[in-house]
């Protein structure tokens, strides 16, 4: 739990910073927003950015506009969905301002899973209740049917392989 309260606080770390999040782009349309991310090991040889894709995220059925979207890009099951700070790379936006698509771009070609939590009030953690039922909205790429536990990353994986891709994440709240 200690570790996922630190990677969420790294993750919401570009926005206690900044007045703004996002990269102003002129060429992505007024509904889809470019957000940074922040590589979690930006000297891993992987990042080349030799061939690159972006990845289009719609994320349908936010609960309120209240709080934080965060996102974790994972490479491989390590750490998927709960352990962000071992996902590739992290990005963030205000609910309230979330577009109609997030964009991430200069992605390396490959083999990713993606999970979103919103955090409505604001902690930088996934809420739950004393059973550990997340009080709190969250969803990962593929929408997996939710059993008893997270999805697994094979579940949730996707390739890469060409210059933009589509996904579409349905918010779940247990």
């Amino acid at each position: 739990m200690k570790s996922l309260l630190q990677a969420l606080f790294l993750l919401f770390l570009p926005y206690l910073f900044s007045s703004s999040l996002f990269a102003e782009e002129p060429s992505v349309p007024s509904d889809r927003e470019v957000v940074p991310l922040t590589f979690n090991n930006p000297d891993d040889p992987a990042n080349s950015l030799e061939q690159t894709g972006c990845i289009a995220i719609r994320i349908d059925n936010i609960r309120n506009s209240e709080g934080f979207l965060g996102i974790a890009l994972f490479k491989n099951e390590i750490g998927f969905p709960e352990e962000s700070e071992k996902a590739f790379a992290l990005a963030s936006i205000a609910t309230n301002e979330s577009p109609g698509e997030v964009v991430i771009e200069n992605i390396p070609y490959g083999t990713y899973a993606i999970c979103v939590l919103h955090d409505e009030n604001g902690n930088k953690k996934m809420d739950k209740t004393w059973l550990g039922k997340p009080k709190e909205g969250f969803g990962t790429s593929n929408n997996p049917k939710i059993r008893f536990g997270p999805p697994e990353f094979d579940e949730s994986g996707f390739v890469l392989d060409r210059e933009t891709i589509t996904m579409v994440i349905d918010m779940k709240y247990l």
